[in-house]
C-alpha cells in the first residue's frame, strides 16, 4: 500500500524535509518573478511545469495576470496536476502548507482544530512515518480521511450566501444538476444541511480522488463558460475579494461529493500551524 499527500504552497514555510509520504508542491508560472519556489531549502516540485497544468483554463481569464490567475486557482493547481499526472500511489490527498491532519494524538481526536506552532517537533508528528502507518490503517476500512465537520447557525447554502455574490453560486449548483443527473437528488444537502467539513484537507482512495476532480473541474469550467465576469475585482458583497470563488466552491464540493458518493469517511482534527 502507497499514499501521498501533496501540500500547496505559495510561500516559505516551515516543512518537514525527511517526509516520506507528505510533499511540498507550489505552482510556479512562467513570468520569472513567480518562477522560483518559495523557499530554495525546501525541495518543492512545480505542479505548473510541462503539459497538462492548470494553465489549460488560462484562455478563460484574459483580464488577468498569470499571477492573479494563479492566485485565484489556488490549491486547485495542484489538485489539476494530481488529475492530469496521476501519481502511482493507491491513496493520495491534498491540503495547503499550514493545514494538516492529526492522525496520531488519540487524546485530542473529537477535537476539531488545533493550532500548533510550526516547530520542528510538530511537523514530525504530523508527516513522520507513524502518521503515514495511521492513516494507511484507517483507510483499510474508509474511502476517505478529511477533517472533523462543524454546525454552523444556517444552512450550507445560507452560510455561502451571506458572503459571497449569487451568480457563482447558482451557476455552480446548474451545473450540478446538469453535468450529474444523479446528484439532483442530494442538492438539498445545500438547502437542508447545516453540518459541513471545509479546508479541503484530506486523502482518500486514488479511483475516488479521479472522480472527484474529473468533476470538480468540470462543474467550475461550466461556471467560467457561464458567467458574465471570470475574474471580478469589484466588491459587491462583504467578501473583499471575489476571484476567489474558486476555491470557495471546491471547498463545498469536496463534503458534498463525500456525502452524494455514500463514501465511508473517518475524521481527525485539523492542525493549523502558525
Amino acid at each position: 500500500m502507497s499514499i501521498v499527500l501533496y501540500s500547496h504552497f505559495h510561500k516559505s514555510f516551515p516543512f518537514n524535509k525527511e517526509s516520506t509520504w507528505v510533499k511540498p508542491v507550489f505552482t510556479g508560472g512562467l513570468q520569472a518573478y513567480t518562477s522560483v519556489p518559495p523557499d530554495n531549502h525546501i525541495p518543492y516540485f512545480n505542479v505548473n511545469n510541462g503539459n497538462d497544468t492548470i494553465n489549460n483554463f488560462k484562455h478563460y481569464y484574459t483580464k488577468a495576470s498569470e499571477n492573479d490567475f494563479l492566485r485565484a486557482m489556488g490549491q486547485q493547481a495542484t489538485e489539476y496536476w494530481m488529475l492530469r499526472h496521476t501519481p502511482d500511489e493507491e491513496y493520495m490527498g491534498c491540503t495547503t502548507y499550514r493545514r494538516y491532519l492529526l492522525l496520531n494524538d488519540d487524546s485530542r481526536k473529537d477535537v476539531a482544530k488545533i493550532v500548533m506552532p510550526s516547530s520542528a517537533e510538530n511537523l514530525a508528528l504530523l508527516s513522520d512515518d507513524k502518521a503515514k502507518e495511521i492513516a494507511l490503517r484507517l483507510l483499510q476500512s474508509a474511502d476517505v480521511i478529511t477533517n472533523h465537520s462543524i454546525a454552523l447557525p444556517h444552512s450550507v447554502e445560507a452560510q455561502y450566501l451571506q458572503s459571497q455574490p449569487a451568480e457563482y453560486w447558482n451557476l455552480f449548483k446548474e451545473a450540478i444538476h446538469n453535468l450529474y443527473p444523479s446528484y439532483r437528488q442530494h442538492l438539498t444537502w445545500f438547502t437542508d444541511n447545516n453540518i459541513i467539513n471545509y479546508e479541503t484537507c484530506y486523502i482518500m482512495r486514488r479511483e475516488n480522488y479521479l472522480k472527484y476532480a474529473d468533476e470538480l473541474f468540470r462543474i467550475l469550467e461550466y461556471i467560467w463558460k457561464n458567467c458574465s465576469e471570470v475574474y471580478p475585482t469589484k466588491q459587491t458583497t462583504s467578501e473583499p475579494l471575489p476571484w476567489r470563488y474558486p476555491g470557495f466552491l471546491g471547498e463545498r464540493f469536496f463534503p458534498f461529493f463525500v456525502y452524494a458518493n455514500h463514501l465511508r469517511k473517518i475524521q481527525v482534527p485539523l492542525v493549523l500551524l502558525e
